[in-house]
Order: structure tokens, then C-alpha cells, then sequence
């Protein structure tokens, strides 16, 4: 594997598509809804398949032989084990009313083990990205080393999460009465994940994710120093129900309490 290459691919990529973004935002916005269910709501937009588009062709451009998996198409298989995963709008619901922390997320994985991700925010004119020890967020050309905090007392720790209607409201009161003051629903999507490897939050409670939603934010939380798994503490590639903390110790408390409700 050529790190270099991929890092390098992945650190142009934010210029190219806030450009991509401008540009396709002179055009209007058309949104659908993927669910089945009438009763339900999942949007999905022009953009979002435009984006997935454009970020598929630029992969397939410079990595002909890798796999990609994606939100909006179908997935595309190759001989190699590098996969890269694509969500193009992460946050649609807020990208539809018009709230700025959406972003774009994109990640390369070896043997289903995520490497490095990108999680860039248009909007919020801001990056996060990962190498092979550090992480990263560049602000306005500034670029600022991540490390999450090493706050572990259940009493003072900021806990932020949303159950994306997966659990019954029952559920989700007996989860959030574990935590007490500390946990506060929040839909900012792949923000809040961002926040923890900033370490301005300390833990983040989520269920019902699929892959290319976590894949992109594993590397860029453990390189911050932060912990991330399922509610069983296996591995979050899968994605799942996830919980990613700041710390070792805080991630085995915090597993502990999720315990009665990571039953398979």
C-alpha cells in the first residue's frame, strides 16, 4: 500500500469538493424518501448522489483497482483488500433544513480495518483527517493536532448521542437515566464523533449506524487517542450500535452500564 498516495488523495479531496459543492449549489435542491415506510422519513437528495458520484469517479481515477462502498449506489468489488467507503451527505436531515454540520465522509480500509478518514465540513469551513500516528482538524488553513480528553469521572464527563429512532422511548429513558445529567441527545451525526477527538465532549452514545457512517471516524478517534467500539466492545467497522469514548478507563465504565442493553 502506497500510505502516501491515499493520505495525499484524501488531504486534496476537501478543495475539491467544496468547489464541487458551490458549483452544484447554484442548482436547486430536489429531496426523495428512501424509507419503504410512509410513516417514515429518510431523505435523500441530488446532492447527495451527486456528491457520491463525483467522490466515486476521482477514487476510481486514482485507485482503479480498490472496492468502494457507498450510501446512494451500489457497491463496487475489485480482487484487491482495499475498500473505500463513501457517505456522501452524512446528516442529510440537517443538510435538508439547512443547519450547517453536515459533511462528507470518506475512508480507506485494508481488510475491513479502517485507515485513514476524512470527514470534511463544507459549511463549517473545516477538516478532520488522520495519518498514520496523528489527527488532525484544519480550520482556515490552520492545521491543529486532536487529543481527546482523559476526563474518566462518570459525575463531570459530556456524554452525546442520538438513538435514530432504533429504541423504544422507554429504552432510550432507562439508557439516558444511567448517565443522569451528563448525556444530551444531539443530532449533529459525524460532529459529534469529531468533538470527542477534540476533546470538548468525553463520550458519544449512537445505535442503528451503518458502515460507511463510522468507518471514516474510526481512525481519525483512535489516532486522537480516543476509544471506539460497539455496545459489546467488539470492533465498530461493522458499524452497529456505537459508543466511542475519550479514554480506556471511561470506555470500560461506560460498557459496563451499557451492558443490560447490548444483549444480540
Amino acid at each position: 500500500m502506497n500510505y502516501k498516495k491515499s493520505f495525499n488523495f484524501l488531504k486534496k479531496l476537501p478543495f475539491k469538493l467544496n468547489s464541487f459543492y458551490k458549483k452544484k449549489s447554484k442548482s436547486g435542491i430536489i429531496i426523495n424518501n428512501k424509507s419503504k415506510s410512509k410513516k417514515d422519513f429518510d431523505p435523500v437528495t441530488n446532492f447527495d448522489k451527486a456528491f457520491e458520484k463525483y467522490i466515486r469517479s476521482l477514487i476510481i481515477k486514482k485507485f482503479p483497482k480498490d472496492s468502494i462502498i457507498g450510501e446512494e449506489f451500489n457497491d463496487k468489488f475489485s480482487s484487491n483488500n482495499f475498500k473505500w467507503s463513501i457517505d456522501p451527505i452524512d446528516g442529510t436531515r440537517a443538510f435538508v433544513i439547512g443547519a450547517p454540520t453536515w459533511s462528507n465522509l470518506i475512508s480507506l480500509s485494508y481488510y475491513d480495518k479502517s485507515l485513514i478518514g476524512l470527514a470534511n465540513f463544507p459549511e463549517l469551513n473545516k477538516y478532520y483527517i488522520n495519518d498514520k500516528k496523528n489527527s488532525y482538524v484544519f480550520k482556515n488553513n490552520k492545521r491543529f493536532i486532536l487529543r481527546s480528553s482523559n476526563n474518566n469521572n462518570l459525575r463531570k464527563i459530556k456524554i452525546i448521542g442520538n438513538f435514530h429512532g432504533t429504541l423504544s422511548y422507554e429504552r432510550q429513558r432507562k439508557v439516558i437515566k444511567k448517565f443522569g445529567w451528563s448525556f444530551r441527545l444531539a443530532g449533529f451525526d459525524a460532529l459529534n464523533y469529531c468533538l470527542l477527538a477534540e476533546g470538548t465532549v468525553d463520550a458519544v452514545i449512537e445505535a442503528n449506524l451503518k458502515p460507511y457512517d463510522i468507518l471514516p471516524l474510526i481512525p481519525i478517534l483512535k489516532n486522537s487517542g480516543a476509544i471506539i467500539t460497539n455496545w459489546r466492545n467488539e470492533p465498530a467497522e461493522n458499524g452497529g450500535n456505537i459508543l466511542a469514548t475519550s479514554n480506556k478507563v471511561l470506555h470500560k465504565k461506560i460498557l459496563k452500564l451499557l451492558k443490560p442493553f447490548a444483549k444480540k
